[in-house]
């Protein structure tokens, strides 16, 4: 049997927008990217005069193939104009690496944070 892995995606009204989530489990396969980019792209198209913020949690996240990092990149460079703040939550060096790399990618404003409560104070208070 093999192991669980996805991306969940989430959205939620805020006083400064919408916020949008994700959060990674397991190894990411290119099928996990293949569900979740259509969703991403109704969000973005639907909010495009409001502020958008993301949560990243990367908290269970194992790894992906190595294809899907350039998935990774080309999404952050679609969508680089249309996020205002992005926090990302990890438990890990290489995923505090990674989060500072998508920040250059990334419009706006990206941080990295090891408590979830850290990274949601940080997005209320724009």
């Amino acid at each position: 049997m093999s192991e669980f892995h996805g991306i969940s995606v989430g959205t939620e009204r805020r006083d400064f927008g919408l916020l949008l989530s994700f959060k990674a489990v397991g190894r990411l396969t290119h099928q996990d990217y293949v569900v979740v980019l259509p969703i991403v792209d109704q969000v973005v198209m639907h909010s495009m005069n409001e502020d958008i913020c993301v949560l990243i949690d990367l908290t269970e996240l194992q790894g992906w193939e190595v294809s899907e990092a350039w998935t990774d990149i080309r999404l952050a460079c679609k969508y680089s104009n249309q996020f205002a703040r992005t926090a990302v939550i990890g438990c890990n060096r290489w995923q505090r690496i990674m989060s500072i790399i998508g920040g250059w990618v990334l419009g706006g404003q990206t941080r990295y944070f090891s408590e979830p409560h850290s990274a949601q104070h940080w997005l209320n208070h724009m």
